[in-house]
């Protein structure tokens, strides 16, 4: 599906630094290649150039994780990832870039539109659950700063704090260049970096759907809530 992107023969860590190195990007706080939850306002949040992010990740730090709207990356770096077709009739999508070091994760949460990760280098692993299983991995709240999110860790789980656990069944994926995941709507899903990566992950909604994930974006914009 993304065999002839351009960025599949462009998108050396190398050329991004070069090419958009004044470039302004998001990068999430992290640690230990976790990304850090504010109690309040969800993920941290950090700007900074494009080369000073990656000049961290040649030297092996893994305390920032980059995850920027494509929206607002320039347009020739838009055009490197043209819409797939599979989401191209949708009335709404939106976009992400996203670059992390060997390491850093992205916790288990699940979103209200449909998504699909391309990996353009690196490798990522995602672990998903359904979500009929949701109630096992003890849901956020609508009120906590990630709502969206979950209180368990599927990669270490805490039995005797969580013993519903237990019951979850996963299905997990292993990406490479080349490959994309669909995850449908409403699915959790957790993801480790393998080695450093960079990746474009679309969302798309129509009809009442779109209604549905234009409301929550708007109550967590609301609410302060970064993520």
């Amino acid at each position: 599906m993304i065999r002839d992107w351009p960025a599949m023969r462009r998108w050396s860590l190398d050329y991004l630094r070069t090419a958009y190195a004044t470039t302004p990007v998001v990068t999430l706080r992290a640690e230990s290649g976790r990304v850090i939850m504010n109690s309040e306002t969800g993920a941290v949040e950090e700007r900074m150039q494009l080369r000073e992010f990656i000049g961290a990740v040649h030297a092996g730090v893994n305390d920032r994780y980059l995850t920027s709207r494509m929206s607002a990356l320039p347009k020739s770096l838009r055009r490197d990832t043209p819409l797939p077709m599979y989401c191209a009739g949708a009335s709404w999508h939106n976009s992400n870039l996203w670059i992390g070091p060997a390491g850093t994760i992205a916790c288990l949460h699940r979103d209200l539109a449909d998504n699909l990760h391309a990996m353009v280098s690196g490798r990522k692993r995602f672990t998903l659950v359904a979500p009929r299983q949701g109630s096992l991995v003890y849901p956020n709240g609508l009120f906590d700063s990630f709502p969206n999110g979950c209180r368990v860790d599927i990669e270490c789980p805490d039995y005797s704090r969580f013993p519903k656990l237990r019951g979850v069944e996963t299905v997990v994926a292993e990406l490479e260049p080349g490959d994309a995941i669909y995850i449908p709507r409403r699915w959790w899903h957790h993801a480790r970096t393998l080695a450093v990566s960079v990746s474009v992950n679309f969302w798309w909604a129509s009809g009442l759907q779109r209604v549905i994930v234009l409301l929550a974006d708007t109550i967590k914009r609301v609410r302060g809530i970064s993520r």
